[in-house]
């Protein structure tokens, strides 16, 4: 299963979900049928737009797509550089 980047921002994030809608070629009304979600919430998504994360994945499963979620590792490095400033 192909995954969406996730170091990237939410209006990066939309437009890349937009470009894979429009590559399948199933428009913005049929993505939200299928996904049972409204044609505006696709839209919100696709403009970056604050939207809870299941109505995400609901959309993404219609594109036979998900998305993954790294946590970031913690340096205690940088974390001590912290103090000094």
């Amino acid at each position: 299963m192909p995954y969406f980047p996730t170091a990237v921002l939410p209006a990066e994030f939309g437009e890349s979900f937009q470009r894979e809608r429009k590559q399948r070629k199933i428009s913005q009304a049929t993505l939200a049928e299928r996904a049972g979600l409204s044609r505006h919430l696709i839209i919100q998504i696709e403009k970056g737009e604050n939207v809870g994360l299941h109505f995400i994945l609901r959309a993404l499963a219609v594109l036979n797509m998900g998305l993954r979620i790294d946590t970031a590792g913690i340096n205690y490095d940088d974390v001590g550089r912290l103090d000094d400033e």
